[in-house]
């Protein structure tokens, strides 16, 4: 429910800096448009104060925004983790049980971002996307990531098992169920299809 409000209260900080950047097109200039004539006078074709008013508003209200969607990122989370419980047990098609862990982590960071991903892959059937922004893979987050490496370990370890994924989407947590296996002939290739790269 307070996750709810929250995303209301965003929702109405949205409609807000629409209102904003409104008073910016309708002067013909942006965030980044001079202000001023080459003889450095206020330009004269522009509403110069309600353009710098619309400015400064829009900085303050994306402010509030950038930490609006923290917020909504970690209570999403914690709710997430609540009801998970210690440790459960979820059953897959076919009647294969796969031990899912908790996890804390200590930040919803990105460590990694997701540069590419194979069609047909474990990454695309488990639903990554291209940029998409990795806050969590399996037991790996922001406060214990150190390099790829881990990553491709990870995959290796759990090789026909489900791994929860949380990522970042459009300002938007969103978590994934992905199951690394073998699904190229090529052994080169891993267990993933998907390229990474460090944030």
């Amino acid at each position: 429910v307070e996750a709810k409000k929250l995303i209301g209260e965003r929702d109405d900080l949205d409609r807000q800096i629409a209102e904003q950047e409104a008073v910016l097109t309708a002067n013909n200039v942006d965030m980044k448009s001079q202000l001023v004539d080459e003889e450095g006078f206020p330009r004269a074709d522009i509403d110069v104060y309600s353009v710098r008013h619309a400015r400064s508003t829009i900085i303050r209200l994306r402010n509030d925004r950038e930490e609006l969607t923290t917020r909504i990122g970690e209570m999403i989370s914690e709710t997430h983790e609540l009801n998970s419980g210690k440790e459960e047990k979820e059953t897959e098609e076919g009647g294969e049980e796969v031990e899912i862990k908790l996890v804390h982590r200590t930040s919803n960071d990105p460590f990694v971002k997701v540069s590419g991903v194979s069609a047909g892959s474990p990454a695309d059937i488990g639903g990554m996307k291209k940029d998409d922004l990795v806050i969590q893979f399996d037991i790996l987050h922001k406060g214990n990531y150190t390099e790829l490496k881990q990553l491709a370990r990870l995959c290796n370890e759990n090789e026909n098992k489900t791994i929860r994924v949380t990522v970042i989407r459009n300002e938007r947590p969103v978590r994934l169920e992905v199951r690394p296996h073998r699904w190229s002939a090529d052994p080169k290739i891993g267990l993933l299809g998907c390229a990474l790269l460090p944030v």
